[in-house]
């Protein structure tokens, strides 16, 4: 076995194992991070499979398991979608709509039966041809459906999904998918977002360029290899990240009320007792709040509205309201604001004014224009942001 194919099947059985483990814990502690290992254990084995039958030469004793995989690259896009939908919505588990999602992949498994009906004799056949050229087995390992045009739909398919959960998480936080910030690198969902472009990315290169080598008859092996490497890389970089990050991606946050990050400055005596009135069953609802406002940013988004905020912690208005009073002492507009002038702060000490405006850091906080901007720095620190930016460049602001 050549050294390279020994590597791709090493680092294909380590991103398994890793799904699994992923899958298993995440089970266990009730977390979200299971559809990402389901998204990821479908990747790992259908290209583990592949190396192992056709490259490896296994399939010659397994001829009847040709194409038994195929249909799991049909639910890594959903899964990966579930994974964005429910950590931006804070939902659990998958309702009866969500099956639909499976569709394709089950119709993949009828479209391949005339293939799957195949004698053992003439299977082994093909197994021998798939063997000697991997790349045939596009070519005749076919059901109804030419593979080229199945492939071909998946493909769309996965990008379709893909670009829905990019379009949904730069609907919360536009930095989350812009590689170049910094807040990007340090969100766990925007990191494994990025993984996943690159996986479709390689992929999809690789089957076009397959494509063109066998429709047109060009020879590009380099660049076929070239692309299986991005894809791999890709896979490996997941596999690692997951295994590096458990506490991010876990979501292992201990559901104490005392962790909620309020500015204890905020606080009168009278709120703290409020706040121990809070009746246990709320706790679930304080830390969504908890999580909207320091995980997610989502005040970083101008449309926001009190009703959407509301859906999101699970909650309807007039109690979010009343809770927001309870523990933060705030209304919601107020709330949001204060965590904007609070994200506007540090930007302006990571010296966002040296290459940009103060329109732009308006902006970038969530304000509509820089007036109210204006108005919400100087109500909440006593300053405009101007001010503050000169105070802290001649030393008398730095905390």
């Amino acid at each position: 076995m050549e050294a390279s194919l020994l590597l791709f099947i090493n680092i294909l059985f380590l991103a398994t194992v890793n799904a699994i483990v992923l899958i298993a814990i995440s089970y266990r502690m009730g977390t979200k991070t299971y559809l990402l290992g389901w998204s990821l254990l479908c990747y790992s084995l259908f290209f583990l499979v592949y190396f192992l039958w056709f490259h490896a030469g296994w399939i010659l004793r397994f001829p009847h398991f040709i194409r038994t995989v195929n249909p799991l690259m049909f639910l890594t896009a959903p899964f990966f979608y579930f994974y964005i939908r429910n950590s931006l919505f804070d939902r659990t588990g998958l309702d009866s709509k969500d099956t639909l999602h499976f569709l394709p992949a089950v119709l993949h498994v009828l479209d391949l039966l005339p293939f799957y009906l195949l004698s053992y004799e003439r299977k082994l056949e093909l197994a021998k041809m798939f063997v000697d050229d991997p790349k045939t087995l596009n070519l005749y390992a076919n059901g109804i459906i030419p593979t080229y045009v199945v492939d071909s739909f998946r493909i769309v398919l996965m990008s379709a999904y893909l670009g829905y959960s990019l379009w949904l998480m730069y609907r919360y936080n536009p930095n989350w998918i812009n590689p170049f910030q910094k807040q990007a690198l340090k969100n766990p969902l925007s990191v494994v977002a990025f993984l996943f472009v690159l996986i479709t990315f390689g992929y999809f290169s690789y089957h076009t360029f397959w494509m063109i080598e066998t429709l047109a008859g060009f020879q590009m092996p380099a660049l076929l290899s070239f692309f299986t490497w991005v894809t791999l890389a890709a896979i490996a970089l997941l596999s690692i990240y997951l295994h590096l990050n458990p506490e991010k991606l876990y979501d292992l946050q201990q559901e104490r009320i005392s962790e909620i990050e309020v500015n204890p400055t905020t606080h009168s005596g009278s709120g703290m007792e409020d706040r121990g009135q809070v009746q246990f069953e709320q706790l679930g609802t304080i830390k969504r709040i908890a999580d909207l406002l320091t995980q997610k940013q989502v005040f970083l988004r101008q449309d926001l509205k009190v009703r959407e905020f509301a859906e999101m912690a699970g909650v309807n208005s007039r109690d979010l309201s009343i809770l927001l009073q309870q523990v933060y002492q705030k209304g919601f507009r107020e709330l949001i604001n204060h965590y904007r002038i609070e994200y506007a702060i540090d930007k302006l000490k990571e010296g966002y004014l040296d290459y940009r405006t103060l329109d732009a850091l308006s902006r970038d906080c969530g304000f509509n224009s820089r007036v109210t901007f204006f108005n919400a720095f100087k109500k909440e620190m006593g300053i405009s942001p101007s001010e503050y930016w000169s105070h802290f460049q001649s030393g008398e602001n730095n905390t």
